[in-house]
C-alpha cells in the first residue's frame, strides 16, 4: 500500500495489484472517501490513514460498485455511505449467491487465514442513493459522481474536473488483465467513451497505478477490437469453443492470467451471440 497526493487535497489509496485501490479527497467539511478495501481489517487501516491526512472526520463514503474488494470496509467508516441506487440489490444478491453463511464456512475450513468473514464482517450497504449523476459541493471541491454502468450495473465514477482527477472505480484495470466475467462490455466500451469525452488529466484506476487517457484510450481500442473479431467469427459459424482458442483474436499486451483472458472471450462471445438471436 502506498498513499499518493495526486493534487492538493486529493489522494490515491494505491494497493499495488495486490487487491482493489481506494482513494479519498479533503474538504473543508471533512474527508470523502473513495471505496473501502477489501475487508474490515483493510478499512481500519485505511480510516487511520486518512485521520492522519485529513486531520478531518470522514463526512462521506462512496462506493464506486458492489464488488467485495471495493466495499467489504466500509464497516470501518461511521459515515453516509453514497452509492447508484441499484448497488444495494447487487449486492445483496451477490452475498446470497456467493457468500451465504454455509459458502463462508466451506471457505474457511480450506482457508483458515479467512476466518474474518465469519467472525468480522459485518456488510454495510449504502445509505444515500442516487440515479444518474449527484454533486458534492464540498468546497475547495466540486466531486461529481456519475453513474456509467458497464464493469457492473452499479459502476459509478467520480470525477474533480477543476482538477483533472477522476476516480474511475473498475472500469479502468491498469498494469493487468482486467475483470469482465461480469461486464456488459458494450456498456464498459460506452463507459470508457464518456471518460474519454470527460478528459481527466489523472485516472486512478480500480487496479493498479494512476494513469492517464491515453491508457484508457488503448484499453477501449483492445475492447472494441476484440468485439469485431469475435463477431466476424461468429458469422463465419465458428462456435464457442472455437472462438475462444482463435489465434486471430487480439490479446491482452500482458501474458499474466490467461484463463481471466479466456473468461473475458467467452464473455464478449455470449453478449454477442444473445445480443444475435434477439
Amino acid at each position: 500500500m502506498h498513499i499518493v497526493e495526486i493534487k492538493p487535497g486529493i489522494f490515491a489509496y494505491l494497493m499495488n495489484n495486490e487487491t482493489a485501490n481506494a482513494g479519498f479527497v479533503v474538504t473543508e467539511q471533512g474527508a470523502v472517501v473513495v471505496d473501502t478495501l477489501d475487508s474490515p481489517a483493510r478499512g481500519r487501516a485505511m480510516a487511520a490513514a486518512i485521520a492522519q491526512q485529513a486531520r478531518r472526520p470522514v463526512r462521506f463514503v462512496v462506493n464506486t460498485h458492489h464488488h467485495s474488494d471495493h466495499v467489504f470496509g466500509n464497516q470501518a467508516f461511521d459515515a453516509p455511505i453514497i452509492a447508484h441506487y441499484s448497488l444495494a440489490d447487487e449486492l445483496a444478491e451477490s452475498m446470497a449467491r456467493d457468500l451465504s453463511p454455509l459458502a463462508i464456512a466451506a471457505w474457511v475450513s480450506e482457508h483458515p487465514e479467512d476466518v474474518w468473514l465469519a467472525e468480522e464482517l459485518e456488510v454495510r450497504y449504502p445509505n444515500v442513493l442516487f440515479d444518474g449523476q449527484l454533486v458534492l459541493d464540498l468546497p475547495p471541491h466540486k466531486l461529481i459522481l456519475q453513474h456509467l454502468g458497464g464493469h457492473t450495473p452499479d459502476s459509478t465514477i467520480l470525477d474533480l474536473p477543476e482538477q483533472g482527477v477522476l476516480f474511475a472505480g473498475d472500469l479502468v484495470f491498469e498494469g493487468r488483465v482486467p475483470f469482465l466475467r461480469q461486464a456488459n462490455i458494450a456498456g464498459t466500451v460506452r463507459a470508457l467513451s464518456r471518460l474519454e469525452r470527460l478528459g481527466p488529466r489523472q485516472i486512478v484506476p480500480g487496479h493498479g497505478a494512476v494513469c492517464d487517457m491515453a491508457y484508457v484510450t488503448r484499453v477501449r481500442g483492445y475492447l472494441e477490437a476484440l468485439q469485431d473479431t469475435v463477431r466476424e467469427l461468429i458469422d463465419q459459424g465458428v462456435d464457442r469453443v472455437g472462438v475462444i482458442d482463435s489465434d486471430r483474436l487480439p490479446r491482452w499486451w500482458t501474458e499474466d492470467r490467461p484463463e481471466l483472458q479466456r473468461a473475458n472471450i467467452a464473455r464478449v462471445y455470449d453478449e454477442i451471440s444473445a445480443s444475435s438471436i434477439v
